[in-house]
């Protein structure tokens, strides 16, 4: 038994003779046993639920960084599109069927799921990003997946094609480069992802603009491995804390508090 159950069954032993001690002082009365020994059990029960509410609201809940699934999961998936982009042992024209699966599944879904778990540990950015991430792979992937058959209406008019999915990087040029900015906050090496996705984006914005322009491909592919690269890291970079590991890897934390810490 506790210290803490000890005190709280000492505290029903004495409630209960305080009880009895009143009952003698009241005139000598006779005590009515029955709804004394009813008092002592409500005293019992009451310091018992005390006891659980103390005990469960000291023992933290212990929640997983889901950062490293979410890291991994974009860096990968970046990476095998990037590598068509391009052109590296695959042709730069080659339709991208082989990046659907990870674009579904790892880049997509479990994307996805790392930013609902950064909801549950309350990291807001983090939600925003893996989240976000995580349906721009499932819309990538629906767009090429022919049951959807989301591009059929274009009949084959790839000038047309290439422009509206101009349009589509386009939005996610602006979101990303609004996410670069918002990382201003969080460390560098988040920093400088969000900054060569930008340009990732800008790039192949300007390829489809340009008609599926095959040197803006290929820049665009060159940056999103590079993109890739640092999102690995950022991932090992959370996975290896003291406690998993013998050594760290600097990640530049600039919050205000870090800044601060590093001046004085």
């Amino acid at each position: 038994m506790t210290a803490y159950e000890n005190s709280a069954f000492n505290g029903i032993s004495n409630d209960t003779d305080r009880v009895e001690k009143s009952a003698t002082l009241s005139g000598g009365a006779a005590v009515n046993k029955d709804q004394l020994a009813t008092y002592e059990r409500f005293l019992q029960f009451q310091r018992l639920i005390n006891l659980y509410d103390t005990q469960s609201a000291v023992i933290p809940k212990k929640i997983g960084n889901p950062a490293p699934l979410g890291l991994c999961a974009f860096a990968l998936t970046t990476f095998i599109l990037s590598m068509y982009n391009a052109g590296a042992t695959v042709p730069v024209t080659a339709h991208p069927g082989v990046v659907l699966g990870s674009a579904m599944f790892f880049g997509g879904l479990v994307q996805l799921l790392a930013g609902m778990w950064e909801f549950k540990a309350g990291n807001s950015f983090g939600a925003l990003a893996f989240s976000a991430y995580g349906g721009f792979w499932l819309s990538v992937a629906a767009l090429y997946v022919k049951a959807f058959g989301f591009l059929d209406d274009y009949n084959d008019d790839h000038v047309t094609i290439n422009d509206a999915l101009g349009v589509f990087f386009l939005g996610w040029t602006i979101f990303t480069f609004a996410m670069f900015i918002a990382s201003h906050r969080t460390n560098g090496v988040l920093m400088a992802l969000f900054f060569f996705l930008t340009l990732t984006f800008i790039l192949l914005t300007a390829s489809k603009f340009q008609n599926d322009h095959l040197n803006l491909k290929r820049a665009a592919g060159a940056f999103g491995i590079l993109t890739s690269a640092i999102a690995w890291y950022g991932a090992f970079a959370a996975l290896l804390t003291p406690d998993t590991s013998y050594f760290a890897l600097p990640v530049y934390d600039l919050s205000k508090k870090a800044i601060i810490s590093t001046i004085v």
